[in-house]
């Protein structure tokens, strides 16, 4: 009998891998610059999907970059600490999150397997809406005095508007067309004022797509590569994008029974062009993306 071998893992990696039933399927690739493939494997423990680290495309990406440069986040080599980071989260969130079965640094994560679809943008209902509150206010709840790499708060709050600052500036040098004059150096102006006290995790990538959902209701979150620990404000700013204006009144309702929601007014601009800069919607007009109306 042909023993099935995990594909592009080494005979040393698989050895703390469960055993293949059948030969593991590929996965469509959802976005040109996705940072894994992905395969769905069956295995004698159960489904698990399988997630091999691109480098190629790790080292081109602007959000990793910009994650690795600000929070000290060293993707991929944390990814030897993903199966802590997947415990932690599935500590705090109501929602399911995988198990972690084997991982190492720079290479591959194999995790438990959630059934489910991933949730399109237009089928986000008011239920759903409320779920993200429940699983980001709870997450919101969490505050530490430092931040960074989830596994490692090494920084400190004095830290935050110097790394902001530095970050928006090396990733503008870096970008692909230049950003204004008046608009970079207003959110740099803004960006070394910005004042922090407390940290929580948060998901710089957040997207509807990285939940799961069942019977319209949000089930689970499957990617949790992005986890660091950071203002809450900048969740909320990205937020901003995620949510259409009823769903902002109905998020903003139920936040407020876990964290009341800051003035965002002079974080905007600087947190905005940060994640623009990061690429972390695929917008690739900087006049549309500030055009955004302030919704939290």
């Amino acid at each position: 009998m042909v023993s099935l071998s995990y594909p592009l893992l080494s005979q040393q990696q698989q050895k703390h891998c469960p055993t293949l039933k059948q030969a593991a399927q590929p996965l469509p690739v959802l976005f040109e610059d996705s940072t894994h493939q992905l395969w769905h494997c069956e295995t004698v423990d159960g489904p698990m999907a399988l997630k091999i680290c691109n480098q190629e495309i790790i080292q081109q990406s602007s959000f990793w970059r910009g994650m690795n440069r600000l929070f000290k986040a060293s993707f991929p080599d944390n990814l030897q600490h993903i199966t802590a980071i997947y415990q932690q989260i599935a500590a705090i969130s109501p929602l399911a999150i995988p198990d972690a079965i084997a991982a190492q640094a720079n290479s591959f994560v194999l995790a438990t397997w959630l059934e489910g679809e991933a949730v399109a943008l237009e089928n986000v209902s008011d239920k759903m809406v409320i779920q993200l509150v429940q699983h980001l206010g709870q997450l919101h709840q969490q505050t530490q005095t430092r931040w960074g790499s989830f596994h490692q708060l090494s920084l400190s709050a004095k830290q935050w508007p110097i790394r902001l600052h530095d970050t928006i500036n090396t990733l503008a040098e870096e970008h692909t067309s230049p950003i204004p004059d008046d608009t970079l150096n207003l959110a740099l102006q803004q960006a070394k004022a910005i004042q922090v006290d407390e940290f929580v995790p948060i998901m710089p990538d957040l997207r509807w797509d990285q939940f799961l959902q069942q019977n319209d209701q949000l089930s689970a979150l499957v990617d949790l590569d992005a986890f660091v620990y950071g203002p809450k404000e900048l969740d909320l700013v990205l937020l901003e994008y995620l949510l259409s204006e009823q769903q902002a009144e109905i998020f903003k309702k139920h936040y407020q029974q876990y964290v009341e929601i800051p003035d965002l007014t002079v974080l905007r601009l600087p947190y905005r062009v940060l994640l623009f800069l990061m690429n972390v919607l695929g917008e690739q007009s900087l006049d549309s993306w500030l055009a955004r109306e302030a919704r939290l």
